[in-house]
């Protein structure tokens, strides 16, 4: 594994070298999204003990096309990649942190003019996504067959890029491969009747009226689905050189209490609506609470245990891994009470 990017400042020189040594420091990459919940660790405002951290700001979808763990020593990984390279024995190990959670109810879209308004509409039809294996994906078809009561092969799928990661989409589910297209094209072009995106599609973003979510109330949706569940969908999770946890394992504990303070300064900054740019911002924390709260982006195995072991069962039922791993054997072992 290339621990050192050859293009991040790795060549320090030998002085700083000895100095490091000097301190007891280990030198390690990391990259990871630039979320207000990961900035202080990114901006060094938090430093992981006995840890010389460089530390890099990533596009969050390379974490989803690359395979990061081959790159840096410790990186944010999409959840269902790792799961499937774990149970392939790659030499990677995560860390029960998890800097991305998302509410995919509120990226599946339908055209404006259309009626549908629930998944039950969608049986039958075309859902173009780029990627079957996203874990955004993952996480909608298990919500549907859950909650719904509709199976990933009720509908058809149409995708625009190479799945990647040595993943195999299952013999039952119909999928048709139109590499190269634009998945919002094709929803205006009428050639698939929804599309599921990781990403707020840019036309929806624009404001442009052909385009709308599939749940008309779709806060309220997602919602309703937490209160009966109390899942708030985790998609990324982070993973490190397995070698390097296992001939250092402290580095791990470090990481993990690191990214947990980064976390606990971003929530700080929160605690005071006036410092927001937001105009609503008092109302919004205190319906934010309401709804989810008080900690909804908790880290740690155990506050996220429900939420995890679903995961892995929609992952096997799906597909992905031909075995369900314990949530013990995916973490860090000496971070799994952290």
């Amino acid at each position: 594994m290339n621990t050192r990017l050859e293009n991040m400042d790795a060549s320090k020189s030998a002085n700083d070298v000895a100095l490091d040594a000097a301190r007891g420091e280990t030198r390690l990459t990391l990259a990871v999204g630039g979320y207000d919940r990961t900035r202080a660790l990114l901006e060094g405002r938090v430093k992981p003990e006995g840890i010389d951290l460089e530390a890099r700001n990533e596009a969050i979808g390379e974490f989803c096309r690359r395979p990061v763990y081959e790159m840096y020593d410790v990186a944010e990984m999409s959840f269902s990649w790792y799961l499937m390279a774990h149970c392939r024995k790659e030499p990677v190990v995560a860390l029960p942190i998890f800097p991305l959670r998302m509410w995919v109810h509120a990226f599946l879209f339908c055209r404006s003019d259309d009626s549908f308004t629930r998944p039950a509409d969608l049986v039958g039809k075309r859902i173009g996504v780029p990627r079957y294996r996203w874990t955004v994906n993952l996480w909608m078809r298990g919500i549907l067959q859950d909650h719904y009561g509709i199976r990933p092969q009720d509908f058809s799928w149409i995708t625009t890029e190479e799945e990647g990661a040595d993943f195999v989409i299952p013999n039952n589910v119909p999928v048709t491969v139109r590499e190269g297209d634009d998945v919002e094209q094709l929803l205006l072009n009428r050639e698939v009747e929804a599309i599921l995106l990781p990403v707020l599609p840019k036309l929806f973003r624009q404001r442009d009226p052909r385009i709308r979510r599939l749940f008309p109330d779709c806060l309220n949706e997602i919602r309703n689905y937490y209160r009966e569940t109390k899942i708030f969908p985790i998609t990324h999770t982070v993973v490190m050189n397995q070698a390097l946890w296992k001939r250092n394992p402290w580095t791990a504990k470090s990481l993990v209490e690191a990214f947990k303070a980064a976390q606990a300064e971003c929530i700080q900054s929160y605690t005071d609506p006036k410092y927001l740019t937001l105009v609503q911002a008092p109302f919004i924390l205190e319906d934010e609470r309401a709804a989810f709260g008080p900690d909804p982006w908790a880290q740690g195995l155990e506050p996220n245990r429900h939420v995890l072991e679903t995961f892995v069962r929609y992952a096997h039922e799906q597909g992905y891994i031909d075995h369900r791993p314990t949530l013990e054997e995916l973490f860090a072992k000496n971070t799994c009470s952290l």
